[in-house]
């Protein structure tokens, strides 16, 4: 079955059943959003991308999974890996955790977080930036690589109190 007998057609432009394209949107600035199934030598799954890749897709609202959210990690697929060095994971504590608001949300939901601009300062592999419609540009940041710096300081600090238990054992 082609994605294109599963997809409702919103007012965007349909591709034909060879390509298996379907344009979503189309903004003032002439970028559009595609969804589309297409060899890949890494998946046969369909791929949501923009027309233009010089663009980033945004969500402006939430964006709910049923199923999971997963990220390319299988080690055919890497190159230079190494283990994360104690300088990365004691930076892990240079980050300062904030709660706030965004101010385009009218409801007044708290959020938590860090600000783009410090987390930059410690870990700039981890921030990006986007233009948006105005031509305002942004800084994101993904929250999805803090998790092994996380547990990688996590695993320090439990080797840390393993040795002093051990310490305090041997002095008794």
């Amino acid at each position: 079955m082609s994605i294109l007998s599963t997809v409702a057609n919103y007012g965007g432009k349909v591709g034909d059943y060879q390509t298996d394209i379907k344009q979503f949107y189309v903004s003032d600035v002439g970028t559009a959003v595609w969804i589309y199934k297409k060899s890949h030598p890494y998946t046969s799954n369909p791929f949501i991308t923009p027309a233009n890749q010089n663009y980033n897709i945004l969500i402006p609202k939430d964006l709910t999974v049923l199923g999971s959210i997963n990220n390319p990690s299988d080690a055919n697929l890497k190159k230079n890996i190494e283990s994360i060095d104690n300088e990365n994971i004691d930076s892990i504590f240079d980050l300062n955790p904030v709660k706030f608001n965004y101010n385009y949300e009218e409801n007044g939901k708290t959020h938590y977080g860090f600000i783009a601009q410090d987390t930059e300062k410690v870990f700039p592999e981890l921030v990006s930036s986007y233009i948006n419609e105005e031509e305002n540009e942004y800084k994101t940041i993904n929250y999805l690589e803090i998790i092994p710096l996380l547990l990688s300081k996590m695993k320090k600090m439990q080797n840390e109190i393993d040795e002093l238990k051990e310490q305090l054992k041997n002095t008794k």
